[in-house]
């Protein structure tokens, strides 16, 4: 216990020596946002490697904890992961064949920051540093496929099959990439192995998020059917799924599996998961947020709505979720979610 404690103190130690020479490498500039600053502590692994020669995969241990902790305050709260990149960079420059981290920041970059290709390329890395390790050729080829790259899936399967390490299944799953075959039931398949094949809670976590999603997408889809049925015999969509079992279209509603409900829209009877649909909400709250800092510190005042943010350049396109429209208020600068007509605030997502 006392030598941990001490190796703990000697790396906060040398972390604090090594911002306190690279620290002012860092372009202020480019801390633009609340993640970006959290993360500004992180020197480039390469710059911090021979600050804290011999003692790298002590720091990495400690840098570890810090990016887990940093993962998990983020996922309960914005859902925003900022320059999560940049930490497991760091990680895997002081700690090569840290095939954990390699394995769980390329789940976190791919499924939670929304950066598949930065996920990529931190598995081909793991694999330059580890080319033996058949999980990596494995994760990789998971990621294309369920991001429909069934040709690039295929090759890292058939890599991973005669690898250590890779799920037995690996040369069955080349097979369905290269068929091009994608559905939820090979989907449900591929995320039971990851569930199967680690110990990490995190990962273990992520894969059941990701379970229960795709049991939601199979209710989903079978209820935006049902509704699709209710229209053509009423002439309008069903208010809610009690509405379709009254109507005898549906023997009975599905348990939604966040232990939530699934709602339809009244217009379109597009059919959502109440409990994803919220976090696609308050993902878009934060994401627009930090554009409404960012507008005002350059314009003066703030944006009327998303709209304007496009119009000014801050973003690509409106998000607009089951039709939703996000509004910002003129005298605060708070964005806020019009879904039909009840506005819902940042608090209540």
């Amino acid at each position: 216990m006392y030598k941990t404690v001490v190796l703990t103190m000697f790396a906060l130690a040398l972390i604090g020596v090594a911002n306190a020479q690279i620290g002012p490498q860092i372009d202020s500039r480019m801390v633009s946002t609340e993640s970006d600053r959290e993360l500004s502590y992180f020197p480039s692994g390469v710059l911090l490697e021979p600050i804290v020669c011999g003692f790298e995969n002590i720091v990495a241990d400690l840098l570890w904890l810090r990016a887990i902790q940093y993962y998990g305050r983020h996922r309960q709260t914005d859902l925003m992961f900022g320059r999560v990149d940049h930490v497991f960079r760091t990680l895997t420059d002081l700690d090569p064949h840290f095939i954990e981290a390699f394995r769980f920041g390329a789940l976190v970059l791919v499924e939670d920051a929304h950066m598949p290709e930065e996920g990529y390329e931190l598995l081909k890395r793991g694999i330059r540093s580890n080319p033996d390790d058949g999980g990596l050729y494995f994760d990789l080829g998971f990621h294309c496929y369920l991001n429909q790259q069934y040709d690039r899936a295929s090759v890292y399967f058939g890599h991973a099959a005669n690898k250590k390490g890779a799920p037995e299944n690996a040369a069955r799953f080349a097979a369905f990439a290269q068929n091009r075959q994608g559905n939820l039931d090979i989907a449900e398949e591929l995320w039971m192995e990851i569930y199967d094949g680690t110990t990490n809670e995190r990962t273990r976590a992520s894969a059941v998020f990701a379970l229960k999603s795709i049991a939601a997408a199979r209710d989903t889809t079978y209820l935006a059917e049902r509704a699709r049925a209710y229209q053509a015999r009423f002439g309008g969509f069903p208010r809610s799924v009690d509405d379709l079992v009254k109507s005898g279209l549906a023997p009975a509603a599905p348990e939604e599996p966040f232990q939530t409900n699934y709602i339809i829209h009244p217009v379109t009877g597009e059919v959502r998961s109440w409990y994803l649909l919220g976090r696609e909400l308050k993902r878009d709250v934060a994401v627009l947020s930090d554009f409404v800092k960012r507008f005002r510190e350059e314009w003066g005042r703030f944006p009327k709505d998303a709209a304007e943010i496009v119009e000014y350049g801050y973003l690509q396109e409106e998000p607009q979720p089951f039709g939703a429209r996000y509004v910002v208020e003129p005298a605060t600068g708070e964005v806020q979610v019009v879904l039909e007509t009840e506005p819902l605030a940042e608090r209540d997502l």
